[in-house]
């Protein structure tokens, strides 16, 4: 489902390339998606199959202080998403117009 709304809640299976969230687990991280989780099959330890979402690849985006200017460094990591909270803070304008 498209939603033009930001600055609001939203789904892990809603996540698309280029938003820009707010992540809350241990600590809160402030990430672009670069390749969105997707749901795949998996086997359970006992052989019966589940669905189960895979990790998201994002630019973690880090702002470094103590400098004389401040420079965000952005990290590209692997981020499960599983039992977090992720609010959309910005999703890029040309995916909003379709």
């Amino acid at each position: 489902m498209m939603d033009k709304e930001v600055n609001r809640p939203i789904k892990m299976e809603d996540l698309q390339v280029g938003d820009e969230v707010i992540v809350r687990g241990m600590d809160l991280n402030y990430m672009q998606i670069i390749r969105p989780p997707v749901q795949r099959q998996r086997k359970h330890y006992n052989g019966k199959p589940y669905m189960a979402f895979t990790s998201a690849v994002c630019n973690r985006i880090n702002s470094k202080f103590g400098n004389e200017h401040y420079s965000d460094d952005k990290q590209e990591v692997r981020f499960d998403f599983h039992y977090k909270s992720i609010w959309l803070v910005k999703r890029e304008q040309e995916l909003i117009n379709k």
